[in-house]
């Protein structure tokens, strides 16, 4: 069968409608790959195929035995030869565009996606986190997903100290004000970030704090993704919008000296 060869001007397949010579003709090839991690060679996996995990190696003594560390990644080479991660699942075998809707629509209630932007204004700095909810749900047709935005929203901040990164400070900020309510403490979320990525199974299996003493709650996962490639995946389209949303509300604050929500003037 001969290779159908995409033209310049043809539509660009990642279907962002664009001609291909102004999308993606100069897009690196992307990788996705599943990572496993072992202090023992192991020369066997167990594979659960639902839960979309390896449940257990097998190790040269024929014995069960978890690997350290499992995630499923995309990525690319950037141009010093240096691997640049757009996103990443953490202990989940992911292989492409449908198996992350699969994944997202099973294990999660809510995807919170959320990127914190800091401007300085005279001897201030102004943090804001952009927060946007999503929904992915199975549709009835065979390998169908729709992703629903219900809700989206900015939390402000200002100063905030060397010692604790913005980012990490609007997570910790909404985490405790939607874990707040006893109810959806048994909510599935889905904490999305394009931030501390090699830290992200140490926070996720509580082995260390975000900061000081607050630890992830065991209802939530951080998972990863790039924040500038908004026609790659899902993710990386959530944190895009979570991006502009609080560009939009620092650019507010810049023209007119304050955030309007509604009535609220902050």
């Amino acid at each position: 069968m001969k290779e159908h060869k995409i033209g310049r001007n043809d539509p660009c397949p990642c279907g962002s409608g664009k001609k291909y010579k102004k999308c993606c003709i100069h897009k690196k090839p992307r990788e996705n790959s599943v990572i496993i991690k072992s202090t023992e060679r192991l020369h066997g996996l167990n594979f659960d195929k639902e839960k979309m995990e390896f449940a257990a190696g097998i190790n040269l003594k024929n014995e069960l035995t978890k690997p350290d560390e499992i995630y499923s990644q995309t990525s690319y080479m950037g141009d010093k030869g240096k691997e640049k991660v757009i996103s990443r699942i953490q202990d989940k075998v992911v292989p492409n565009d449908l198996g992350l809707m699969r994944y997202l629509s099973s294990n999660f209630d809510m995807i919170v996606g959320v990127d914190t932007n800091t401007w300085d204004f005279g001897s201030e700095k102004i943090s804001v986190t952009g927060i946007v909810h999503c929904v992915v749900k199975s549709m009835p047709e065979l390998n169908s997903f729709r992703a629903e935005f219900p809700w989206r929203g900015v939390i402000l901040f200002r100063n905030c100290p060397s010692e604790l990164h913005p980012e990490k400070f609007g997570w910790m900020t909404w985490i405790k004000r939607i874990n707040h309510a006893p109810l959806n403490k048994s909510i599935r979320f889905a904490l999305l970030t394009d931030r501390d990525l090699d830290n992200h199974p140490k926070y996720n299996n509580q082995k260390i704090p975000i900061f000081g003493e607050f630890y992830l709650p065991k209802n939530f996962t951080l998972i990863y993704g790039k924040g500038d490639l908004p026609n790659e995946s899902l993710l990386n389209h959530l944190i895009v919008k979570c991006h502009k949303q609080a560009d939009r509300t620092l650019n507010m604050i810049r023209e007119t000296g304050y955030y309007q929500y509604g009535n609220i003037k902050k």
